[in-house]
């Protein structure tokens, strides 16, 4: 079985870590058994002309023992729903050079639509290859999407042989945007491997929260829940990630007092992430939205109870037995959620929660969902 497995984003030089979850999807199912060529049009945004130094056009490399083609070109229709024609030409063209290379391509598996699964579903349709997509992102909250696309959109979705939701909330949106019954929902995998439990003795208790410090990440509202529940008591917030809210958030946590008990780390590695995620005492993360929640999952893989809120991700993820949710922007239940862990973090079992993360969410286990698909699609 070969498996043309496009992502819609992708890391490139400027950024290394971008659509890793991608790649470790690919890299799963190749260890599985299943050969994946990834496809990849590469689009860069006219606000690097000049500034880029790669060739334009086809590349191929195995990256990361992935057999990877590129096709690396300029946005030269920027908000024009025309854009997508070239687009087509440029996937289907990576498409050629990867059957003329690797052989017959038996199955699309797209990762979400904007924008790979508009051109997959050309591709599809005009060789006659099944099609499938898994859908990672919200179209509500798409900021680079505009109304002109949604129809195209809408389409690859209706297009698709199989539509996956990497959970209930975003399968929710899909059905109401297309209707479709037979939306599957099959979770993002997790490197659980990466991921251990420690005993950490921490002298304060401490809070862990990681994410993009934006506005939907809600830690403004963490920040501000701390503040009511724990000033001055033994415990402690620390803050991973980096974003245009970084600064606004420190200075909110001096202005309430409590710059001493909070610590803003910055961008993290992935061993660092791990680290902190092993060391705290629980995990935090109050946002807004969530069409998953990788970092609940990496918390679990840790041994950690967590805390989240109702934001379409947290449900699929958080019971009784790994956490607490509470309502989005409340600051009192945050609070009292927190400081019911806190009270009684010795009800929570590091091995049991790890044990049912691992179950649910491990390569292994998310694998065998996606091969399934496969193998329904070719017999």
């Amino acid at each position: 079985m070969h498996v043309m497995f496009v992502p819609s984003w992708y890391h490139n030089k400027r950024n290394p870590v971008h659509g890793s979850f991608f790649k470790e999807q690919a890299q799963a199912l190749q260890e599985a058994g299943i050969k994946i060529t990834v496809a990849y049009n590469e689009i860069w945004p006219l606000t690097l002309l000049g500034k880029v130094k790669e060739k334009i056009g086809f590349s191929f490399n195995s990256e990361d023992n992935l057999k990877t083609y590129r096709y690396k070109n300029f946005n030269y229709l920027p908000k024009n729903s025309k854009m997508f024609s070239i687009f087509n030409r440029r996937l289907e063209r990576v498409y050629k050079e990867i059957v003329k290379n690797e052989g017959k391509v038996d199955i699309i598996h797209c990762q979400s639509s904007f924008w790979a699964g508009i051109s997959c579903l050309y591709i599809a349709k005009k060789y006659n290859i099944p099609f499938i997509i898994t859908e990672h992102s919200s179209l509500k909250r798409a900021v680079y999407i505009k109304n002109s696309y949604i129809p195209l959109v809408k389409n690859s979705y209706l297009g698709a042989d199989v539509l996956i939701a990497v959970g209930n909330g975003l399968k929710n949106e899909l059905y109401e945007l297309t209707g479709r019954e037979d939306i599957k929902v099959i979770n993002n995998l997790i490197p659980t491997d990466n991921f251990y439990i420690s005993n950490p003795k921490n002298e304060d208790f401490t809070f862990f929260s990681l994410a993009f410090l934006e506005g939907e990440k809600g830690m403004d509202v963490l920040i501000k829940a701390f503040a009511k529940y724990f000033r001055n008591r033994k415990a402690k917030l620390i803050i991973g990630g980096d974003g245009s809210q970084k600064e606004e958030l420190k200075k909110l946590s001096k202005s309430i007092n409590i710059e001493k008990q909070v610590e803003f780390l910055g961008a993290l590695k992935r061993e660092d992430v791990a680290h902190y995620m092993s060391n705290c005492d629980a995990f935090v993360l109050a946002s807004k939205h969530e069409t998953f929640g990788v970092v609940y999952i990496e918390a679990l893989a840790s041994g950690k109870p967590i805390i989240g809120t109702y934001n379409g991700g947290a449900e699929d993820i958080i019971n009784r037995n790994n956490g607490l949710i509470v309502e989005v922007d409340n600051i009192d239940a945050l609070g009292k959620a927190m400081v019911e862990i806190k009270e009684n973090i010795n009800f929570y079992n590091s091995e049991e929660i790890r044990k049912e993360c691992i179950k649910k969410y491990s390569k292994e286990a998310v694998t065998k969902k996606i091969i399934d698909v496969y193998n329904s699609l070719l017999q």
